[in-house]
């Protein structure tokens, strides 16, 4: 899998690069191999916003996380299945996702 924007192969993170990353997403967790995160914003349409444009980025960046949504709360996990655990990218979504659901609150 890799970014399409730069077509830059995704890099497995390691545990130091994990914890370092983690560190500025406190409302992530990491556990087998995946990034969560579960938050709720004020309606449906806030919600919806910020579904959007996680899609739109995901499609360009190529790389899609798993999404379960009921109404205005919201799951998200992030690995690769290729490499079998968390890349550079995805720490790269989460930290745009962060943005996203910043801008909603």
């Amino acid at each position: 899998m890799y970014n399409k924007i730069s077509k830059q192969a995704a890099i497995l993170l390691q545990s130091p690069e994990l914890k370092a990353g983690l560190a500025a997403l406190p409302h992530w967790k990491y556990a087998n191999g995946a990034l969560f995160r579960d938050f709720q914003l004020r309606d449906f349409e806030s919600t919806w916003s910020v579904l959007n444009q996680i899609a739109l980025r995901s499609h360009l960046w190529g790389h899609h996380p798993t999404i379960t949504t009921t109404y205005n709360k919201v799951s998200l996990i992030l690995t690769n299945h290729d490499l079998g655990g968390v890349t550079d990218i995805d720490m790269k979504m989460a930290r745009r996702i962060e943005k996203y659901i910043s801008e909603e609150l």
